[in-house]
């Protein structure tokens, strides 16, 4: 048997396996059996080993250990945070298939993982048998996707699609890989953090045969990038695969400037690109590892200047609801209200800036306040203006129910 196999079968999944291996607080001992019923848990014994059993706040213990706060459901948490299923959008036309933009698809080939992360955003399908495919369900889904001319990139996400054997993967890839009007595919699996061994030569091979195609890992903190993490992933790109890197900013894991910068450099360093630090999904169960957005964004900016912009990702929030990812950044272009742009250095040094060479460079004067330039679109202009207007319409007729009650 394959030692990715052996690996995954010997993974710790009650609490009765992991009090052999782990210091658990008596809130902990409590509270893990009712917490894995309705949140699994599932640790590889590699992955285990990267943990400080005698620190109750390591970072890594907390993306893998149950923590009883999961319980604790919040009213604005939802059951599918990002919509992969949102029906008013359609966005789900048949199962498996997420189709959000119009030139690529999400695939789930199985909800199987090799571990399940605390803070997953795909908490109600991760792990569950119930949402396997069958091969029929599966060639649905490529039917739909040869359908649909627009679709010049397909996503295998999940669940985990390494968590397939190679026959299984290969034969998937091959039947994408067949339709001609799909450029790439571009596969999201966290496997090399929890059980790097899944990343064989064989498998790092066969991919090669179907270039081009992304490999989208997903580390969160530096101790991740362990020896044979790191021996892995040299693996895949030796071979021409080309691998990015998607974190999650978390309370308690990675929400310092510190932390990011020694796992961004590790990552350039191990020749994979930081490619997003989403803003933690408001899945259910989730809240405790929540960093607000104001505090992302001081982050992010933090670290500009600091290290390679090519080391800095992409800041991203993803819509509630199934409306999509959009960028979350800091203003560093401003107005002083009079029509000059000032513009903010990376050391907080606001210099003026003239868009245009007929004027000699200004000094910047004294300004009493700077704003952040307008560039929006007329129609998006529009649609601010009203909710504007809508808000202050609100607002005054609260006043004015306020007044009547109080006369």
């Amino acid at each position: 048997m394959e030692r990715w196999l052996i690996e995954d079968r010997n993974s710790l999944c009650d609490g009765q396996s992991l009090e052999k291996h782990i210091r658990l607080s008596a809130n902990e001992q409590r509270h893990l059996a009712q917490t894995c019923a309705q949140f699994q848990m599932k640790v590889p014994p590699y992955y285990l080993s990267l943990i400080d059993g005698d620190d109750p706040d390591d970072p890594i213990r907390r993306m893998c250990i149950p923590d009883p706060r999961e319980l604790r459901i919040k009213r604005g948490e939802l059951e599918d945070p990002i919509g992969d299923t949102n029906e008013s959008l359609n966005n789900q036309p048949v199962m498996a298939i997420t189709h959000r933009y119009p030139d690529r698809v999400l695939l789930y080939p199985t909800p199987m993982c090799g571990g399940y992360c605390r803070f997953c955003f795909r908490k109600r399908l991760a792990g569950r048998r119930e949402f396997s495919l069958t091969s029929a369900q599966l060639d649905r889904a490529l039917d739909y996707i040869r359908s649909q001319p627009s679709i010049h990139e397909v996503i295998l996400t999940g669940g985990d699609p390494l968590m397939l054997g190679d026959k299984k993967l290969f034969g998937l890839i091959e039947g994408i890989r067949s339709i001609e009007h799909v450029w790439t595919i571009r596969i999201h699996s966290r496997m090399p953090v929890w059980n790097p061994y899944r990343i064989t030569d064989e498998l790092a091979e066969g991919l090669r045969a179907y270039h081009p195609v992304w490999i989208v890992t997903h580390f969160n903190h530096p101790r991740e990038l362990s020896p044979l993490a790191e021996e892995r992933l040299a693996a895949l790109i030796d071979r021409g695969i080309n691998v990015l890197n998607q974190a999650v900013l978390l309370k308690g894991v990675n929400d310092n400037q510190e932390t990011l910068t020694e796992l961004f450099w590790k990552l350039i360093r191990n020749r994979v690109k930081p490619y997003y630090l989403h803003q933690l999904d408001k899945a259910r169960g989730i809240s405790h590892f929540r960093v607000g957005i104001r505090k992302g964004v001081n982050i992010l900016r933090e670290l500009r200047g600091t290290i390679p912009g090519y080391a800095i990702p992409h800041y991203i929030l993803d819509i509630p609801g199934g409306y999509g990812k959009v960028p979350l950044q800091y203003h560093y272009l401003n107005s002083d209200g009079q029509g000059n742009i000032i513009v903010e250095a990376p050391d907080g040094q606001l210099k003026m800036y003239e868009d245009g060479v007929e004027k000699s460079p200004e000094k910047l004067m004294a300004v009493d306040q700077v704003h952040p330039i307008e560039m929006y679109p007329s129609e998006i202009k529009t649609q601010l203006d009203d909710l504007q207007n809508s808000n202050e319409h609100e607002t005054g007729v609260e006043d004015s129910r306020a007044m009547k009650k109080a006369g």
